[in-house]
């Protein structure tokens, strides 16, 4: 314990020379504080007086300052709401027509340079106010000045109504024949472009032709949107549809159909070699791969003469 007690003495224990530095220390920040709470206050009386400053002067100054209109701006800021306030501020109102705008009577009534650009860009392209709101939907226009403006915008009652926009009557319906019509023919059909009459045509060609209208949604990037608005335009003729024999096809000339594989082919050139020709086109149901949807698909497409 005396050991501990003779190592803490030793760390807080000052010699002669320290304890007189530390009496100086203390004395220097004594005077620094008493020589700004007393010293400089001295000094900037003498500095006024130096000045010629009266008392009269110093009346005038404070009442100059009590009653200008900036300090009672600033009293009177509503911290609360300070949208309202720098609005206010901002802003001189004075009665106006917007749709007689201009730099002047921008900069008269407060609005900055971008506001005033803007607003003057709108009029200039052509841009009109119809009713007071519609000043309201200028996007450089906050809703918080545009309560203050207001009750100050004035457009004539003749600019109140929208003028009325002319009728135009609808383009009668272009209709044309899925299976005779060129690709320019097929432009004439409101939704179809150079494109999809392109590939409209390049796959009635590999049909042989189109046996309904459905399959107008087998052509690549159709989708039901479209098929929708286009179908009105199109009938079907389907007497010169192209037929396949299928009692003298290959195998290779079945394959260039869109609805065969190469399985399927393959089986009604098997079938056929080992049973002879079809008596109909009916027969080919006896076919393993034939099922009944697939068979009502490619019917129309077959002949056995």
């Amino acid at each position: 314990m005396k050991r501990l007690f003779n190592s803490i003495k030793f760390y807080f224990s000052f010699s002669k020379g320290e304890r007189r530095g530390i009496i100086v220390l203390f004395t220097l920040i004594l005077l620094i504080i008493l020589a700004r709470s007393i010293i400089i206050p001295l000094l900037n009386k003498s500095v006024f007086k130096s000045l010629s400053f009266t008392d009269v002067d110093l009346a005038k100054y404070e009442a100059a300052i009590d009653t200008s209109s900036a300090f009672k701006k600033y009293e009177s800021f509503d911290y609360s709401n300070s949208d309202k306030s720098f609005a206010e501020q901002k802003l001189n109102p004075v009665p106006f027509n917007p749709n007689e705008l201009n730099e002047e009577l921008c900069k008269k009534l407060g609005f900055s340079e971008k506001q005033t650009k803007v607003l003057l860009n709108y009029i200039a392209k052509g841009g009109k106010f119809y009713k007071k709101e519609d000043f309201k939907k200028m996007y450089c226009i906050t809703e918080t000045e545009y309560i203050i403006l207001e009750s100050f915008i004035q457009i004539p009652e003749k600019q109140n109504t929208p003028i009325a926009k002319t009728e135009i009557k609808a383009k009668p319906i272009f209709i044309v024949d899925i299976n005779t019509a060129d690709t320019n023919d097929m432009q004439e059909v409101k939704g179809i472009g150079p494109a999809f009459a392109r590939r409209i045509a390049k796959y009635r060609e590999l049909l042989g032709g189109y046996v309904q209208k459905e399959q107008l949604l087998e052509v690549f990037g159709m989708d039901t949107v479209r098929y929708k608005l286009i179908i009105p335009g199109f009938t079907i003729n389907t007497a010169n549809i192209r037929k396949i024999n299928i009692n003298t096809a290959s195998i290779q000339d079945f394959k260039k159909h869109p609805y065969f594989d190469y399985y399927t082919a393959k089986a009604i050139f098997t079938y056929r070699s080992k049973n002879g020709n079809f008596k109909s086109v009916n027969d080919l149901r006896k076919v393993n791969l034939i099922y009944d949807d697939f068979f009502e698909k490619i019917s129309p497409y077959l002949t056995v003469n």
